[in-house]
C-alpha cells in the first residue's frame, strides 16, 4: 500500500498537527509503507491537492485534518474505480469520523486505513459540490456565522455560538421537492444528512447510515421559549427525533426553493448563492472504516 496525505496545518490547533504528524510518518516509517504529503495551504487547496496526486498514480488518498479538509479531499476525488479513501480525523469537530465510528488516536485511525479492507460509502452531490456528512440550512448556519467571528475556534466556543443562536433565529420559509412531492415549510433547522452529526457531537440525524443509499431530510419546527432549552438536551443526546416539532424523511434527491437562495452549510463551511439540488450518490466511493 502506498499513501497520499493531504492534511491541513492549522486543523485542530498548528501545535497539536505537528505532532500528529510526526506520529503519522514516524509509524509508516518504521512500517516501511511509502507515503507521498500534500500541505494544503489555503482554502479549497486540498480540492486541488486531491485531484493533482490522483492523476498522478495515488491508489489510496487520506484526507487528514477537520471536516472541511475532509470536503475539500472528497470534492477533489475521480477515478473511484481505482482510488480508496481514507480519513485521519484532527478537527476540531470530527463528525463524520464519529459518525463512523473511527478512533480519535490518529495512530489507531492509521492502523484502520492499514488494516481495514475499503467499503462503499454515500456521499451528496450537487450541482458544483459534494458533500459527504451534512447540508445544512437554518439555525446552523446561524451557529456558524457566530462561530466564525470567534477568535479562538473550541467546541466550548462553538455551543456558545449555539445557545446564542438558539435565542436569536427566526424561522426560514421555503418549499421542497422531496421524493417527487413539493410543499411548503416553515422550518427552525433544516439539514439533508448523509451522516448523523454536526457541530461536534450534534446528533441532527441519529437513525442515518452513511451507506445506505438514502439521505434523512431532517426539519424542525418552529420552537418556542424554554422549549429550546429541552430541544438542544435532545439534540446532544441523539433524540432530536422524540420532538413533536421534529420530522425526519428518508430521500434519495432533494430540491430546495426560496425567494433567496439561502446560505448553506455544507459540511461546517459557509456557502452562499448556491442552488440547493443534491442527491445521493451510492457505491462509488470506497473508504477503510
Amino acid at each position: 500500500m502506498e499513501l497520499d496525505i493531504v492534511y491541513n496545518p492549522f486543523a485542530g490547533g498548528e501545535k497539536r498537527m505537528r505532532k500528529n504528524l510526526a506520529l503519522v510518518e514516524n509509524k509508516l516509517n518504521d512500517l516501511k509503507i511509502a507515503y507521498r504529503l500534500h500541505k494544503s495551504q489555503y482554502a479549497r487547496h486540498a480540492i486541488e491537492l486531491t485531484k493533482n496526486a490522483i492523476d498522478n498514480g495515488a491508489k489510496t488518498v487520506v484526507a487528514m485534518g477537520g471536516d472541511g479538509t475532509l470536503n475539500e479531499v472528497i470534492n477533489g476525488f475521480h477515478n473511484f474505480e481505482n482510488v480508496t479513501f481514507g480519513l485521519l480525523p484532527c478537527g476540531t469537530g470530527n463528525d463524520f469520523a464519529n459518525h463512523c465510528g473511527l478512533p480519535e488516536n490518529v495512530e489507531k485511525a492509521l492502523d484502520v486505513i492499514l488494516q481495514k479492507p475499503a467499503t462503499y460509502i454515500d456521499f451528496i452531490q450537487m450541482p458544483d459540490l459534494r458533500a459527504i456528512n451534512v447540508i445544512g440550512t437554518g439555525l446552523d448556519v446561524k451557529v456558524l456565522q457566530l462561530y466564525a467571528k470567534l477568535h479562538k475556534k473550541t467546541k466550548i466556543g462553538y455551543y456558545n455560538s449555539l445557545i446564542r443562536a438558539l435565542f436569536t433565529y427566526k424561522c426560514t420559509r421555503f418549499a421542497a421537492t422531496v421524493n417527487g412531492e413539493k410543499r411548503e415549510y416553515h422550518s427552525f433547522l433544516s439539514g439533508l444528512a448523509n451522516a448523523s452529526m454536526i457541530g461536534g457531537g450534534l446528533k441532527i440525524s441519529p437513525q442515518s447510515d452513511a451507506a445506505d443509499g438514502k439521505l434523512n431530510f431532517v426539519y424542525v419546527e418552529k420552537i418556542k421559549g424554554l422549549k429550546l432549552i429541552g430541544a438542544l438536551l435532545k439534540l446532544k443526546k441523539g433524540k432530536v427525533h422524540e420532538l413533536k416539532e421534529a420530522h425526519i424523511e428518508l430521500c434519495e434527491k432533494i430540491e430546495i426553493e426560496s425567494e433567496n437562495c439561502p446560505v448553506m452549510n455544507i459540511d461546517g463551511e459557509l456557502y452562499e448563492n448556491r442552488p440547493f439540488r443534491a442527491e445521493v450518490v451510492h457505491d462509488v466511493l470506497k473508504m477503510h472504516r
